[in-house]
């Protein structure tokens, strides 16, 4: 048996990690000369810059994972103060709570929307179907924590718009709690292994350290080979590649998909039509990443914690900011401060297409506003903008997901973060789930073997 992995992002890494790990042959492709996909660092002028993910959460996975490379003595924790965030109202930011206890002293909620958090735990559970986060957070807790606490939260997390993602599918372990504890606070405070209180980390050298890694002990990774079309004869599948290479073209008693939907819509156009079409419907919205420094004599603000949200009531340029100085050394010169903004997302995407000298203006003046910064220019400034940016889970992927589980009947598995979820650690998680089930469709040895 034979496995072909497309895509050396997080997800096709690890997935080839643990296939190998198993004694499962495989192919794992990739078409640039670089792996890690959206996990990306780059140095510039002298500062480290985060391209996607800027932190992880350090779950037993990852744990595991970072232990096995070797990778202890480049584990750096997120500073201390990193649990606090901040989000914009009426101009000037707020602590958001930082556990459930914590949402009925929070400063951000009226009396009455307290009460009626207090309250969420003597409200029946229920099953509606395509129930969005919104109407879930408004029928569990009312509508006072939606504006300034459920919805930047999970733009924060998905560039998403709240009122069309589903919660059961963004957001699954709250449904868990609902169905087994009968409330979402009830569940958070019995569940003390819930991911939510696992610390944050980085590396050193940045997020690309983790990618890198994976990739130096595989055997069988092709970088630079772009792959053009796959073909499936009498149950096995055929990878036919713009270049060879050094790979020999082979039959793959199962495929494996590590690739945005677009990509993997292409690829899927003529052998699985259907697969194709569904994944195309998957919308990706555009962002933008600006990162700003500026001398820390300059910014008035504290700076404690790991950044800002922006609610769409304040009317943003920016989703929010992380400040990236604050939670990691090295980052930046001891005498600066480094932001990471975020531009874009399904409740701004007009903002993430602007120009890129007026992108950089707008943030620059709104970081200066809501920051106290006195000076007229940041001391560097850098923009990376996407077009497609982070899957959203809406009703659009669910005949993605239908069609994928039904499609590993034909030995077509998915290993990407439209499907496994869009953290890092869901994607290593999957991965490795994903690496045990084709370990289980192995053929048992022969009497003679």
């Amino acid at each position: 048996m034979r496995v072909a992995i497309i895509g050396a992002g997080i997800s096709g890494l690890a997935l080839a990690y643990y296939l190998q790990k198993l004694g499962i042959p495989y192919d794992l492709f990739e078409a640039n000369e670089e792996v890690g996909g959206n996990i990306r660092t780059i140095k510039e002028s002298g500062y480290l810059l985060e391209l996607g993910p800027n932190s992880l959460q350090y779950t037993p996975e990852l744990q595991m994972l970072v232990r096995e490379l070797k990778l202890e003595q480049q584990v750096i924790p997120t500073a201390r103060a990193g649990h606090h965030r901040y989000v914009l109202r009426n101009g000037s930011y707020e602590k958001l709570p930082t556990s459930p206890f914590a949402l009925l002293s929070n400063s951000v909620f009226s009396w009455k929307t307290r009460l009626r958090i207090l309250q969420e735990r003597d409200i029946p559970p229920a099953d509606i179907d395509y129930e969005t986060i919104t109407q879930f957070f408004e029928r569990r807790f009312g509508p006072g924590v939606l504006e300034y606490v459920v919805h930047p939260f999970v733009t924060g997390i998905y560039g998403g718009d709240p009122s069309k993602l589903l919660v059961h599918k963004a957001f699954p372990l709250l449904k868990k709690m609902e169905a087994q504890y009968g409330s979402v606070l009830k569940g958070l405070m019995k569940q003390q292994d819930s991911p939510f209180s696992y610390a944050n980390i980085s590396f050193v050298s940045g997020m690309q350290t983790l990618p890198n890694a994976i990739a130096e002990k595989l055997i069988s990774l092709h970088t630079g080979l772009h792959v053009e079309m796959i073909t499936r004869n009498q149950g096995k599948y055929i990878i036919s590649c713009a270049t060879t290479g050094d790979y020999d073209t082979e039959e793959y008693d199962m495929l494996v998909l590590a690739l945005p939907a677009l990509p993997a819509a292409e690829l899927l156009h003529f052998t699985f039509p259907g697969m194709s079409a569904a994944l195309q419907n998957i919308h990706y919205p555009p962002m933008a990443i600006v990162h700003s420094v500026y001398n820390r004599s300059d910014v008035s603000h504290k700076l404690d914690g790991y950044g800002t949200l922006h609610p769409s009531a304040e009317c943003p340029f920016a989703a929010g900011s992380i400040w990236s100085s604050s939670l990691f050394d090295g980052r930046c010169h001891p005498h600066e401060v480094l932001f990471t903004s975020f531009v874009g997302g399904a409740q701004y995407e007009s903002n993430a297409l602007t120009d890129k000298d007026k992108l950089l203006e707008c943030v620059h003046k709104e970081l200066a506003l809501t920051h106290g910064i006195t000076t007229d220019k940041p001391v560097f400034q850098s923009v990376h903008q996407m077009e497609h940016s982070i899957p959203q889970y809406d009703l659009y992927i669910e005949d993605a997901h239908h069609m994928a589980a039904q499609l590993e009947q034909d030995g077509l598995f998915i290993a990407a973060n439209w499907q496994a979820g869009v953290s890092v650690h869901s994607c290593i998680r999957h991965a490795k789930e994903l690496a045990h089930k084709i370990n289980l469709k192995r053929p048992a040895p022969s009497i003679a073997e």
